[in-house]
């Protein structure tokens, strides 16, 4: 059996490479849900990064608050395409390179759509590379190393 990539590893070296100010936040099984998250860390200040597939099979990223649901309606209209749909288990590792349930907001797909309501904290807990890592950085190094465009994206 092979071993399995040190997804978190990587992405550390990522952030240190770029200077960022980042906090593992380790947890004894994968976290699956924003309840299991809410043990550890304050649900508010988690931002799940969604990676999705358009109509003309691009990826994109939606970095949106945990408790929010994204709008694929605000998407495609903001996007102006066809259609847009959750990226399957595979289509996640493939465009993101990180694993469902594990994907950070720094990693390979360019096109970042990121809601306001992230914003609001001075940091913000995301995916930490691994199922069963979170961490913690600083909202500002979001927006100043991915440069997403800021829209509302969440359902009302």
């Amino acid at each position: 059996m092979g071993q399995t990539p040190d997804y978190s590893e990587q992405l550390k070296l990522l952030l240190i490479s770029k200077n960022v100010w980042h906090r593992f936040i380790e947890f004894s099984e994968p976290v699956k849900t924003v309840e299991q998250a809410g043990r550890k860390v304050q649900v508010e200040e988690i931002a799940k990064s969604i990676v999705m597939v358009d109509s003309r099979g691009d990826s994109l990223l939606a970095i949106v608050p945990a408790k929010s649901r994204v709008s694929h309606r605000k998407i495609k209209s903001l996007l102006a395409v066809r259609d847009v749909r959750l990226a399957s288990p595979e289509e996640v590792l493939k465009h993101s390179g990180y694993p469902a349930g594990g994907v950070s907001p720094f990693n390979n797909i360019n096109r970042v759509l990121l809601d306001p309501q992230v914003l609001k904290n001075e940091t913000t807990i995301v995916g930490g590379g691994d199922v069963d890592k979170l961490m913690k950085i600083r909202t500002k190094d979001i927006v100043d190393i991915l440069n997403p465009k800021i829209a509302d994206i969440t359902q009302n």
